[in-house]
């Protein structure tokens, strides 16, 4: 059927040279990007409404980012008398993949209610995506049973389809069901399914013996297999198949990268880092991300100025990653660097990064440019609450952190852990010892949060400061949970905060019994009994300590200058490349002191 457009932009390419409508695949059409776009394709329809041209416009809908294409294809399905498969596919293709899964459901419905032998092999595919998508198992296997009952659950593409839903939903003995079901023909897709599924499932034997059995692999299939050793903590296992990989893709080398870092084994990841061919920006960021998890925060913010002078550019994972080492450091300078990056970039700050961000300028003694930037930010998510809660709260600013646990409430929102864990800090920061009972009555009876080790050990922080040792005592040997160490040091330093000689040491026995290979617990503990005019308990605790062979850690610490961190180890080991220019400064600062003070 001939037809000129009365467009004539639009007759190449979804037109022919004679204006007929094309096949009923046309990949051009997905190219529209603009609601203009379809108001002009949809004017052709109208010109010429032919059913290939009205299911080409659905599909072209159906395939378009534009947020309202949908509705605009759902407005024309509605409109035809008698939709053909092919139309009833392509909206349910368009709903599973857009925002609106649930619609794919109901419009199913409508289909069988329609005609229900319109339903075909393409149909339960879109149909187990959008189950999964929303998530619904039930109905899941509800859209299982409607292609069993027409004979589709023999055909390859509704059985790849089964088996990835049932994987997707965790359901590995329905998908190993479907999957011993499918035909030699299926491809190595289903394969790679049930693998991943078994590795989630922590089914790793199960998963290495259909690895095994595999008539072909792909580098998906190793790929699977190596992460799932990785996230199981088996990293023997995972570096024996990585060794084995015929071929490594990116995604098996930031898994083993990944995998030895959280691991703690922080070495083998940088050398897997040093060996990778090609590293792309996630391989930055997790050997980035790695150092910060594992307190290596020098090594963070060195690797990152290292991405730098290789010009890869960071991405906003990377930037999440390395504030935290940023904030550690106290560099305030990369701090400000990135948070200018990030507007230069025109980088969207989210709640995670605004997080990163607000943390970042507190910890780093800025807490006037964190409480700007949280005010300024426009979504602020509970994240973003706790951070600012955390950074005044740390900074003494306690009727601050007060206030804006205030308006946090005011707003109807929810808190979490981690706000109370925060507000109760600033309680006890400020002495409110009265508030702070309040607010943890408030987190049990109002939010039903069951309070956890770090909500008692800021109890005993509130009663501690303000002199009710006894109290915090009795708090402690209350706790449903075991006490930790940090719990019973908070009471040994109000202990010596206070001069309280009563239970040091049954405080001071706790302590040494949950961390016998501490320095710096016999050390607290040696100056509390000093500092309360006990010498000898104080001397039997050093010499206990020498005893035992426990040595004392090294203090360390950063300091920049010019954009460059500087670190300083106590004990003379390791000492800074300029450690004589930088003594001959204080001794010579020492002169100038003395000679004004007028002292010999």
């Amino acid at each position: 059927m001939a037809s000129s457009s009365p467009i004539p932009t639009l007759q190449q390419p979804w037109m022919n040279s004679h204006g007929d409508a094309p096949s009923l695949s046309l990949p051009p059409l997905r190219s529209c990007t603009a609601a203009k776009e379809l108001h002009q394709l949809h004017a052709c329809v109208i010109k010429s409404p032919h059913p290939a041209r009205v299911n080409h416009f659905i599909e072209a809908c159906a395939a378009s980012p534009v947020s309202e294409s949908m509705l605009y294809a759902r407005s024309v399905f509605d409109g035809i008398e008698r939709p053909t498969p092919f139309a009833w596919n392509t909206m349910l293709r368009g709903y599973a993949q857009g925002d609106d899964a649930q619609e794919a459901i109901l419009l199913f419905c409508r289909m069988l209610c329609y005609d229900h032998l319109l339903a075909d092999r393409f149909t339960f595919p879109f149909l187990f995506k959008s189950c999964t998508r929303l998530p619904a198992i039930e109905e899941g296997r509800q859209c299982h049973a409607c292609a069993v009952k027409r004979a589709l659950d023999g055909d390859d593409y509704v059985q790849r389809s089964l088996v990835r839903m049932y994987v997707d939903f965790g359901e590995i003995v329905d998908a190993m069901k479907v999957f011993v079901r499918c035909s030699g023909s299926v491809g190595v897709v289903p394969w790679n399914d049930m693998i991943r599924g078994c590795c989630r499932a922590g089914e790793m034997d199960v998963a290495r013996q259909l690895f095994d059995e595999m008539p072909q692999r792909n580098s998906v299939s190793w790929t699977v297999l190596i992460n799932g050793y990785v996230k199981n903590g088996d990293m023997r296992r995972a570096r024996r198949l990585f060794d084995e990989m015929p071929e490594k893709d990116g995604f098996a080398w930031n898994s083993m990268i990944r995998g030895y870092t959280q691991c703690g084994q922080v070495e083998e990841g940088r050398e897997l880092f040093d060996e990778m061919p090609q590293k792309d920006v996630v391989s930055w960021t997790t050997m980035i991300s790695g150092y910060s998890q594992n307190c290596m925060f020098k090594e963070a913010l060195d690797l990152f100025h290292e991405m730098q002078v290789v010009k890869a550019k960071p991405n906003r994972l990377t930037l999440v990653s390395v504030l935290p080492a940023v904030a550690q450091l106290g560099a305030l300078a990369q701090g400000k660097w990135i948070h200018a990056y990030i507007e230069k970039m025109n980088v969207e700050i989210d709640g995670v990064l605004g997080s990163a961000l607000i943390d970042m300028y507190c910890k780093c003694g800025n807490i006037s440019e964190g409480v700007q930037l949280f005010e300024n930010l426009t979504l602020k998510e509970l994240s973003t609450w706790n951070s600012m809660i955390t950074g005044l709260a740390a900074h003494g600013l306690s009727d601050e952190a007060r206030s804006i646990f205030s308006r946090f409430l005011d707003l109807k929102l929810v808190p979490n852990e981690i706000t109370f864990t925060s507000v109760l800090n600033a309680c006890g920061h400020g002495g409110f010892v009265d508030e702070g009972r309040s607010i943890f009555s408030l987190m049990v009876n109002k939010y039903n949060i069951i309070p956890n080790s770090m909500h008692y050990g800021c109890m005993v922080d509130i009663l501690g400061r303000a002199g009710h040792l006894q109290e915090a005592k009795e708090l402690i040997e209350s706790m449903p949970m075991e006490p930790n160490a940090v719990i019973w040091k908070t009471l040994l330093n109000a202990c010596r905060m206070h001069g309280n000689t009563e239970i040091i040491s049954e405080v001071a026995e706790h302590v040494i019994e949950l961390e016998p290979h501490d320095s710096g617990s016999y050390i607290l503990i040696s100056n509390t009994y000093r500092d309360a005019g006990l010498l000898d308990e104080g001397s039997q605790v050093r010499r206990m300590m020498n005893d035992r062979k426990v040595h004392k850690i090294a203090g360390c610490s950063w300091i920049e200058v010019n954009g460059a961190m500087h670190e300083f180890l106590a004990g003379g080991e390791s000492p800074h490349p300029q450690h004589k220019e930088i003594w001959s400064m204080v001794v010579e600062m020492d002169r100038l002191l003395k000679q004004q003070d007028g002292l010999p």
